[in-house]
């Protein structure tokens, strides 16, 4: 482990999970996207009261799949 690592491990507290969300989560606003970008678009998402509907049928189908094998741990 890097000195820089431990530097923040150290400052910020050693945190662990077994969630497969929360790691996808964590790696993708750690090295892609920033947090607060994420953090916009899960208040909006939570915001919504209806079903939502997909322009691109294709696009849907993929998120599905990749949420349904975060949550079955696949």
């Amino acid at each position: 482990m890097s000195k820089s690592n431990e530097r923040i491990i150290k400052a910020s507290g050693k945190v662990t999970s077994d969630d497969n969300l929360v790691s996808f989560l964590y790696e993708l606003m750690r090295d892609h996207l920033p947090s607060g970008v994420v953090e916009g678009i899960a208040q909006r998402v939570l915001e919504e009261e209806d079903d939502r509907n997909f322009c691109n049928g294709w696009l849907a189908k993929h998120a599905i799949d990749i949420a349904e094998r975060l949550k079955d741990g696949r």
